[in-house]
């Protein structure tokens, strides 16, 4: 079964892919790799805002992760087509949050449970998981990310 195939089976719908907010590339392909800007969530259309453990709940903090890699996909789809990837073999997830807030990891399940889904257990990616002070437009994920091809 494809990614498309396992995405429809599992009722998840691509957003449209973001284009670049700066002068960089949201997508590079170099040799087998494909590296992915960092991302955030965007929810119909508008970032998602706030601050993990203040303003915005644990749980919505990682659905914010879950539609920051669905963005991630969107853009790899667009560059290379998702059939063309093995695998996702890194992601840094940036959550902004509260100084006492502890629960990064939890975050970014949102993300790689995501990645289970699509590629399986033994195709998970290595992770970092980092609380940060500020991150661009108030959103409270950012993720980075490289992907083998096939």
């Amino acid at each position: 079964m494809n990614v498309a195939e396992r995405l429809a089976r599992a009722g998840i719908e691509l957003p449209a892919p973001i284009s670049p907010l700066g002068s960089y590339r949201t997508v590079s392909i170099s040799g087998s790799h494909v590296y992915v800007s960092g991302l955030g969530p965007f929810e119909n259309g508008k970032p998602l805002v706030g601050i993990v453990g203040g303003d915005m709940s644990l749980e919505t903090a990682r659905h914010a992760a879950h539609l920051t890699m669905l963005m991630i996909l969107a853009c790899v789809d667009q560059a290379c087509g998702l059939d063309n990837i093995d695998r996702c073999s890194r992601l840094t997830v940036y959550v902004r949050a509260e100084q006492s807030f502890t629960q990064h990891p939890q975050v970014a399940n949102g993300a790689s449970d995501l990645l289970l889904t699509l590629f399986g257990q033994d195709r998970l990616p290595a992770r970092s998981a980092l609380g940060v002070h500020t991150l661009p437009m108030g959103i409270p994920v950012e993720i980075d990310s490289i992907f083998e091809l096939k």
